[in-house]
């Protein structure tokens, strides 16, 4: 019962994640500036119009296929991250989000 559970959870939540991007990509920024990259803070930053504060949003999906004796299943695997750097008057702040889901 507990994974079925746990593979209903990740499928809605893999379901759902193309339809979070398209949103994403859709919604107008709060400025008219456009976003800019953050080399400092490293590769896929990029900067918060208006602010001091580099973002970088990331994931990955894995899915396969086992088979043995107690049958076939489908173990899907899915990582979602949110990574925020600011410079402050005390120095750097960072926050850093990560959602797992699934099994190996």
């Amino acid at each position: 019962m507990k994974r079925s559970v746990q593979r209903a959870i990740v499928g809605v939540g893999l379901g759902l994640m193309p339809g979070a991007a398209i949103a994403l990509e859709r919604a107008p920024l709060p400025s008219e500036a456009p976003m800019e990259a953050c080399p400092g803070q490293g590769a896929g930053f990029a900067r918060i119009p208006g602010t001091s504060t580099c973002l970088r949003v990331s994931g990955r999906v894995a899915a396969g296929v086992e088979t043995g004796t107690h049958g076939t299943a489908a173990p899907v695997r899915g990582r979602f991250s949110v990574d925020t750097r600011s410079d402050s008057d005390l120095g750097p702040v960072r926050s850093f989000l990560r959602l797992d889901a699934g099994h190996r």
